[in-house]
Protein backbone atom coordinates (compact mmCIF):
# COMPACT_ATOMS: atom_id res chain seq x y z
CA UNK A 1 0.00 0.00 0.00
CA UNK A 2 1.36 3.28 -1.02
CA UNK A 3 2.66 6.44 1.69
CA UNK A 4 0.09 8.39 0.50
CA UNK A 5 -3.23 5.91 0.97
CA UNK A 6 -1.56 4.93 4.54
CA UNK A 7 -2.22 8.69 5.64
CA UNK A 8 -5.56 8.79 4.51
CA UNK A 9 -6.11 5.45 6.71
CA UNK A 10 -4.76 7.15 9.71
CA UNK A 11 -6.69 10.10 8.82
CA UNK A 12 -9.65 8.12 9.29
CA UNK A 13 -8.42 6.16 12.30
CA UNK A 14 -7.75 9.36 14.32
CA UNK A 15 -11.19 10.85 13.18
CA UNK A 16 -13.09 7.93 14.04
CA UNK A 17 -11.48 7.41 17.49
CA UNK A 18 -10.88 10.94 17.90
CA UNK A 19 -7.56 10.65 19.78
CA UNK A 20 -3.84 10.04 18.31
CA UNK A 21 -2.91 7.54 21.60
CA UNK A 22 -5.85 5.57 20.95
CA UNK A 23 -5.14 5.52 16.82
CA UNK A 24 -1.71 4.53 17.61
CA UNK A 25 -2.79 1.80 19.44
CA UNK A 26 -5.61 0.82 16.92
CA UNK A 27 -3.08 0.82 14.05
CA UNK A 28 -0.26 -0.73 15.75
CA UNK A 29 1.86 2.65 14.99
CA UNK A 30 3.56 4.67 17.40
CA UNK A 31 2.23 7.90 18.44
CA UNK A 32 4.99 9.81 16.47
CA UNK A 33 4.33 8.07 13.49
CA UNK A 34 0.51 8.95 13.62
CA UNK A 35 1.47 12.62 14.14
CA UNK A 36 4.10 12.60 11.62
CA UNK A 37 1.60 11.17 8.82
CA UNK A 38 -1.67 13.80 9.98
CA UNK A 39 1.22 16.44 10.05
CA UNK A 40 2.46 15.16 6.55
CA UNK A 41 -1.21 15.27 5.23
CA UNK A 42 -1.52 18.58 6.27
CA UNK A 43 1.38 19.61 4.41
CA UNK A 44 -0.16 18.03 1.29
CA UNK A 45 -3.63 19.85 1.74
CA UNK A 46 -2.18 23.17 3.04
CA UNK A 47 -4.35 23.84 5.96
CA UNK A 48 -4.93 22.31 10.04
CA UNK A 49 -7.04 19.61 10.04
CA UNK A 50 -7.25 18.87 13.48
CA UNK A 51 -7.81 20.86 16.70
CA UNK A 52 -5.40 19.85 19.55
CA UNK A 53 -7.09 19.74 22.91
CA UNK A 54 -6.54 17.97 26.32
CA UNK A 55 -9.12 15.62 25.72
CA UNK A 56 -8.01 14.75 22.18
CA UNK A 57 -8.67 16.04 18.49
CA UNK A 58 -11.66 16.81 16.92
CA UNK A 59 -11.46 18.30 12.93
CA UNK A 60 -11.33 21.72 11.77
CA UNK A 61 -13.91 23.01 9.56
CA UNK A 62 -11.72 22.44 6.52
CA UNK A 63 -11.09 18.97 8.08
CA UNK A 64 -14.82 17.90 7.91
CA UNK A 65 -15.10 19.23 4.19
CA UNK A 66 -12.35 16.31 3.49
CA UNK A 67 -13.55 13.60 5.23
CA UNK A 68 -15.93 12.08 2.64
CA UNK A 69 -13.76 13.08 -0.16
CA UNK A 70 -11.16 10.67 1.95
CA UNK A 71 -13.38 7.99 2.72
CA UNK A 72 -14.26 7.13 -0.56
CA UNK A 73 -10.70 7.37 -2.25
CA UNK A 74 -10.06 4.71 0.84
CA UNK A 75 -12.91 2.49 -0.41
CA UNK A 76 -11.79 2.53 -3.89
CA UNK A 77 -8.31 1.41 -3.32
CA UNK A 78 -9.83 -1.26 -0.69
CA UNK A 79 -12.35 -1.85 -3.37
CA UNK A 80 -9.40 -2.28 -5.91
CA UNK A 81 -7.34 -4.24 -3.80
CA UNK A 82 -10.81 -6.48 -3.50
CA UNK A 83 -11.17 -6.82 -7.16
CA UNK A 84 -7.41 -7.88 -7.62
CA UNK A 85 -8.55 -10.80 -5.15
CA UNK A 86 -11.88 -11.63 -7.17
CA UNK A 87 -9.90 -12.03 -10.72
CA UNK A 88 -7.20 -14.37 -8.64
CA UNK A 89 -10.50 -16.24 -6.61
CA UNK A 90 -8.95 -15.74 -3.34
CA UNK A 91 -11.53 -15.02 -0.28
CA UNK A 92 -8.83 -12.14 1.40
CA UNK A 93 -9.64 -8.87 2.27
CA UNK A 94 -10.72 -6.84 5.42
CA UNK A 95 -14.62 -6.94 5.89
CA UNK A 96 -15.70 -3.95 7.93
CA UNK A 97 -18.51 -4.83 10.27
CA UNK A 98 -20.71 -2.23 12.16
CA UNK A 99 -22.38 -3.76 15.09
CA UNK A 100 -23.92 -3.57 18.59
CA UNK A 101 -22.93 -4.62 22.06
CA UNK A 102 -24.86 -7.41 22.58
CA UNK A 103 -24.34 -9.04 19.44
CA UNK A 104 -20.68 -8.04 19.55
CA UNK A 105 -20.19 -9.64 23.16
CA UNK A 106 -22.50 -13.13 22.42
CA UNK A 107 -21.74 -14.02 18.73
CA UNK A 108 -18.98 -12.22 17.19
CA UNK A 109 -16.22 -13.90 18.63
CA UNK A 110 -16.70 -17.59 17.45
CA UNK A 111 -18.20 -16.15 14.27
CA UNK A 112 -14.88 -14.75 13.79
CA UNK A 113 -12.68 -17.53 14.53
CA UNK A 114 -14.66 -19.77 12.95
CA UNK A 115 -14.80 -17.67 9.36
CA UNK A 116 -11.08 -17.55 9.62
CA UNK A 117 -10.35 -21.10 10.29
CA UNK A 118 -12.62 -21.39 6.72
CA UNK A 119 -10.80 -18.33 5.79
CA UNK A 120 -7.51 -17.42 7.03
CA UNK A 121 -6.77 -14.26 4.58
CA UNK A 122 -9.62 -12.36 5.36
CA UNK A 123 -9.06 -10.16 7.98
CA UNK A 124 -11.95 -7.69 10.25
CA UNK A 125 -12.69 -4.81 11.29
CA UNK A 126 -15.52 -3.51 13.89
CA UNK A 127 -17.26 -0.50 14.61
CA UNK A 128 -19.52 -0.33 17.84
CA UNK A 129 -22.47 1.94 17.32
CA UNK A 130 -26.39 1.64 18.00
CA UNK A 131 -29.26 1.23 14.96
CA UNK A 132 -28.57 5.26 13.51
CA UNK A 133 -25.19 4.44 13.61
CA UNK A 134 -24.84 1.65 12.11
CA UNK A 135 -27.01 2.73 9.38
CA UNK A 136 -24.61 5.76 8.27
CA UNK A 137 -21.85 3.68 8.48
CA UNK A 138 -23.19 1.30 5.57
CA UNK A 139 -24.87 3.65 3.61
CA UNK A 140 -21.77 5.82 3.49
CA UNK A 141 -19.29 2.90 2.78
CA UNK A 142 -17.87 3.43 6.17
CA UNK A 143 -19.03 -0.57 6.92
CA UNK A 144 -19.45 -3.09 4.24
CA UNK A 145 -22.14 -5.01 6.47
CA UNK A 146 -23.46 -4.69 9.74
CA UNK A 147 -25.78 -6.26 12.73
CA UNK A 148 -29.18 -4.75 12.78
CA UNK A 149 -32.83 -5.07 14.05
CA UNK A 150 -35.48 -4.90 11.40
CA UNK A 151 -36.76 -3.09 10.14
CA UNK A 152 -33.82 -1.17 8.16
CA UNK A 153 -33.86 2.09 6.71
CA UNK A 154 -34.27 2.14 2.18
CA UNK A 155 -31.81 0.72 0.10
CA UNK A 156 -30.51 -1.71 2.40
CA UNK A 157 -30.57 -5.45 1.89
CA UNK A 158 -31.48 -7.04 5.25
CA UNK A 159 -30.32 -10.55 5.90
CA UNK A 160 -32.89 -11.96 8.85
CA UNK A 161 -30.64 -14.52 11.05
CA UNK A 162 -32.48 -14.35 14.51
CA UNK A 163 -35.22 -13.67 16.10
CA UNK A 164 -34.72 -12.12 19.66
CA UNK A 165 -37.30 -12.24 22.68
CA UNK A 166 -38.47 -9.04 24.02
CA UNK A 167 -39.02 -9.34 28.12
CA UNK A 168 -40.45 -7.13 30.43
CA UNK A 169 -38.13 -5.61 33.52
CA UNK A 170 -39.39 -5.19 37.00
CA UNK A 171 -38.35 -4.37 40.09
CA UNK A 172 -38.04 -7.57 42.08
CA UNK A 173 -41.05 -6.87 44.65
CA UNK A 174 -43.08 -5.07 41.60
CA UNK A 175 -47.00 -6.90 41.69
CA UNK A 176 -46.82 -8.31 38.08
CA UNK A 177 -43.87 -10.35 38.82
CA UNK A 178 -46.40 -12.77 40.16
CA UNK A 179 -47.47 -13.29 36.61
CA UNK A 180 -45.56 -15.82 34.36
CA UNK A 181 -46.26 -12.94 31.26
CA UNK A 182 -47.02 -9.57 31.91
CA UNK A 183 -49.52 -7.78 29.26
CA UNK A 184 -47.96 -4.98 27.73
CA UNK A 185 -50.43 -2.95 27.88
CA UNK A 186 -50.28 -3.23 32.21
CA UNK A 187 -46.60 -1.82 31.42
CA UNK A 188 -48.18 1.51 30.21
CA UNK A 189 -49.40 2.40 33.62
CA UNK A 190 -46.13 2.33 34.80
CA UNK A 191 -42.86 4.65 34.60
CA UNK A 192 -40.54 3.92 31.79
CA UNK A 193 -37.03 3.68 31.44
CA UNK A 194 -35.65 3.43 28.41
CA UNK A 195 -31.84 3.65 26.48
CA UNK A 196 -31.55 6.76 24.30
CA UNK A 197 -33.11 7.26 21.01
CA UNK A 198 -31.37 5.70 18.38
CA UNK A 199 -30.24 2.77 20.95
CA UNK A 200 -34.05 2.15 21.79
CA UNK A 201 -35.30 1.54 17.98
CA UNK A 202 -36.49 -1.86 18.84
CA UNK A 203 -38.80 -0.96 22.08
CA UNK A 204 -40.08 1.99 20.30
CA UNK A 205 -41.12 0.47 17.59
CA UNK A 206 -42.56 -2.55 19.91
CA UNK A 207 -44.70 0.55 22.03
CA UNK A 208 -45.86 2.44 18.89
CA UNK A 209 -48.00 -0.64 18.31
CA UNK A 210 -50.08 0.43 20.89
CA UNK A 211 -53.45 2.61 21.55
CA UNK A 212 -51.96 4.64 24.73
CA UNK A 213 -47.94 5.90 24.57
CA UNK A 214 -45.57 5.27 27.20
CA UNK A 215 -44.64 7.79 29.38
CA UNK A 216 -40.85 7.93 29.54
CA UNK A 217 -39.31 8.82 32.83
CA UNK A 218 -35.61 7.84 32.43
CA UNK A 219 -33.28 7.76 28.85
CA UNK A 220 -30.13 6.53 29.85
CA UNK A 221 -27.05 5.78 27.36
CA UNK A 222 -27.17 2.15 27.93
CA UNK A 223 -28.39 -1.19 29.30
CA UNK A 224 -26.91 -1.72 32.12
CA UNK A 225 -27.77 1.83 33.49
CA UNK A 226 -31.00 0.97 32.28
CA UNK A 227 -30.97 -2.65 34.56
CA UNK A 228 -29.54 -0.62 37.47
CA UNK A 229 -32.71 2.09 37.26
CA UNK A 230 -34.95 -0.74 37.16
CA UNK A 231 -33.27 -2.36 39.96
CA UNK A 232 -33.65 0.86 42.24
CA UNK A 233 -37.48 0.87 42.07
CA UNK A 234 -37.34 3.75 39.25
CA UNK A 235 -39.91 2.07 36.57
CA UNK A 236 -39.83 -0.93 34.91
CA UNK A 237 -38.54 -1.24 30.98
CA UNK A 238 -38.48 -3.91 28.21
CA UNK A 239 -35.15 -5.20 26.40
CA UNK A 240 -34.11 -7.51 24.23
CA UNK A 241 -33.19 -11.39 25.79
CA UNK A 242 -29.41 -11.23 24.35
CA UNK A 243 -29.18 -8.01 25.95
CA UNK A 244 -29.73 -9.02 29.20
CA UNK A 245 -27.50 -12.12 29.18
CA UNK A 246 -24.34 -12.34 31.50
CA UNK A 247 -25.92 -9.50 33.73
CA UNK A 248 -26.54 -9.99 37.65
CA UNK A 249 -29.34 -7.75 38.92
CA UNK A 250 -32.03 -8.34 41.29
CA UNK A 251 -34.94 -7.52 39.12
CA UNK A 252 -37.86 -9.54 37.15
CA UNK A 253 -37.67 -10.72 34.16
CA UNK A 254 -40.85 -11.45 32.36
CA UNK A 255 -42.01 -12.70 29.01
CA UNK A 256 -44.56 -10.42 27.42
CA UNK A 257 -47.61 -11.40 26.62
CA UNK A 258 -48.80 -12.00 23.76
CA UNK A 259 -44.82 -12.93 23.00
CA UNK A 260 -43.14 -10.20 21.11
CA UNK A 261 -39.98 -10.54 19.57
CA UNK A 262 -36.91 -8.61 17.10
CA UNK A 263 -35.75 -9.71 14.52
CA UNK A 264 -31.85 -9.33 14.32
CA UNK A 265 -30.16 -9.53 11.08
CA UNK A 266 -27.51 -8.49 8.81
CA UNK A 267 -27.21 -5.57 6.73
CA UNK A 268 -25.29 -4.22 3.74
CA UNK A 269 -26.10 -2.17 0.45
CA UNK A 270 -26.99 -4.23 -2.22
CA UNK A 271 -25.77 -7.57 -2.93
CA UNK A 272 -24.45 -6.54 -6.11
CA UNK A 273 -22.17 -3.94 -5.13
CA UNK A 274 -20.97 -6.17 -2.30
CA UNK A 275 -17.29 -7.82 -2.36
CA UNK A 276 -16.71 -11.77 -2.91
CA UNK A 277 -15.44 -11.47 0.72
CA UNK A 278 -18.29 -9.89 1.99
CA UNK A 279 -20.51 -12.01 0.15
CA UNK A 280 -18.86 -14.94 1.17
CA UNK A 281 -19.59 -13.83 4.76
CA UNK A 282 -22.99 -13.07 4.53
CA UNK A 283 -23.42 -16.40 3.09
CA UNK A 284 -21.66 -17.74 5.66
CA UNK A 285 -24.00 -16.49 8.47
CA UNK A 286 -27.05 -17.64 6.46
CA UNK A 287 -25.82 -21.06 6.31
CA UNK A 288 -24.87 -21.07 9.70
CA UNK A 289 -27.22 -21.26 13.26
CA UNK A 290 -26.53 -18.41 15.41
CA UNK A 291 -27.39 -20.16 18.47
CA UNK A 292 -24.20 -22.14 17.91
CA UNK A 293 -22.12 -18.95 18.59
CA UNK A 294 -23.64 -17.72 21.43
CA UNK A 295 -21.84 -17.30 24.41
CA UNK A 296 -22.38 -19.82 27.39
Amino acid sequence: MNTILNRYEIFLKVVELGNITRASEALNYTQSGISHAIAALEKETGFSLFVRSSNGVTLTENGKQILDPIQTLVNQQRNLTQSIFNINNVIAGTIRIGTFTSVCAQWLPTIIQTFQKLHPLVEFELFSGNHDEITSWIMHGKADCGFLAAPVSEPLFFLPLKRDPMLALLPANHPLTKQNAVPLRELLNEPFILPVKGADNDIRQLLSTLPKSAVTKYALNDALSVLSMVEHGFGVSILPELVLRNYMFNIGIRPLDPPQYRTIGIASLSVKQLSVVTKTFLNFLSDTNLVNFEAM
